[in-house]
């Protein structure tokens, strides 16, 4: 005689126990699905439109925050959203001492600028009308403080002189016909200072109908030196020793010119 019975509500619990744990399950899915959703919406909907929680600024020390800040459009109010990062970058290089600017939007709500200052690669007097000014100059051609402030400059840049424009002021691009000389200039200041420090002054003459030559200014010889517009470390090496070569006849030397690529030189010419 069998043994298995099966009484009335051990015969309905299996059911109702699964149609109960299948209802807790959709509930909690549900909730999941509720929060998932507020998430998402908060995350993509509302937080890229919300000021930014973080703004950084490196690459320039002592950089006036609010101005650069007031120049790339970020204000108390400015979200991921609403900042447009190459408009914020172009309108940061309007700065004459910014050289190069870099705006990272970091999702949702930070933003990073990269900023990279102008180094001076000399020091100019400009001649413009009847005055003369100094100014800090790049390697690129572009002028970065004018009058007072270009006294500001490190006392080891070279100097330049000779040089007229008609315009002076910070920002300001030179002609292209200089871009040789101060790219140079910047690579000499980098790489051969103490072949630069041994020049007192470089003059710029302008020819008569187009381009220049310099005469350089050794700073602890009485003889000009003649060379073409690109100066090169090269040239003032063999500068040097011409001068250490000819230095027995310093007193009767008055210039050696370069400029053809071999040297000669012109003797004082006696009353």
């Amino acid at each position: 005689m069998s043994s298995d019975y099966m009484f009335g509500d051990e015969a309905g619990s299996g059911p109702r126990v699964h149609s109960i744990e299948y209802r807790k399950l959709k509930f909690i899915l549900a909730v999941i699905t509720v929060i998932l959703g507020v998430e998402l919406v908060w995350l993509f909907g509302i937080s890229p439109c919300m000021p930014f929680s973080k703004i950084t600024i490196s690459g320039i020390p002592g950089v006036d925050e609010k101005t650069v800040l007031a120049l790339a459009g970020i204000g108390k109010h400015t979200s991921f959203m609403a900042l447009n990062a190459k408009s914020a970058e172009d309108a940061l290089l309007t700065l004459p001492m910014i050289r190069s600017a870099r705006v990272i939007k970091r999702f949702p709500n930070r933003v990073e600028l990269h900023l990279e200052s102008r180094r001076a690669a000399a020091m100019a007097f400009v001649t413009h009308g009847e005055r003369i000014f100094p100014a800090l100059i790049d390697g690129e051609g572009t002028i970065i403080s004018a009058g007072k402030e270009g006294f500001l400059g490190d006392e080891t840049l070279p100097v330049i002189s000779g040089l007229v424009l008609e315009g002076v002021y910070p920002g300001m691009k030179l002609p292209r016909m200089y871009n040789t000389l101060f790219a140079r200039l910047e690579d000499l200041t980098r790489t051969a200072p103490e072949l630069l420090s041994t020049i007192s002054e470089i003059k710029i003459n302008h020819r008569n109908y187009d381009g220049f030559d310099l005469t350089l200014y050794p700073a602890h010889k009485a003889v000009r030196v003649r060379v073409s517009e690109d100066i090169t470390e090269e040239t003032l090496r063999y500068m040097l020793l011409m001068l250490d070569v000819l230095s027995g006849k310093s007193g009767n030397i008055e210039e050696i010119d370069f400029r053809t690529g071999t040297a000669s030189y012109k003797e004082v010419q006696s009353g």
